[in-house]
């Protein structure tokens, strides 16, 4: 996602730019280990990896409400590949004319 993207570059240099100035007042530590530390703890989710496990939860539940493990249900998934296509075509979107 490229909003994902630009997003996360913005915060990397806004970081790089704090982390420069604490630089500038305190002692003189190596940039590129301070630089990972603080990076480390900010790292987030993409978009697309938050959908998956809301995703994931959602069959869990699924499963746990019918009695069946979550295999199952990505088993039945797949093995019904033309009715689940059929569904993604019911909610396609039109181009724009």
């Amino acid at each position: 996602n490229f909003a994902s993207q630009i997003a996360a570059t913005s915060l990397t240099a806004l970081q790089y730019n704090i982390l420069s100035l604490v630089k500038r007042f305190a002692a003189y530590e190596t940039m590129g280990k301070l630089f990972e530390d603080v990076t480390k703890d900010s790292l987030e989710l993409s978009v697309a990896e938050r959908i998956w496990g809301v995703m994931q939860e959602l069959v869990i539940a699924v499963a746990e409400l019918f009695g069946l493990t979550d295999e199952d249900i990505y088993q039945a998934i797949i093995n019904r590949e033309e009715d689940m296509k059929h569904i993604c075509d019911i909610y396609r979107l039109k181009p724009a004319s």
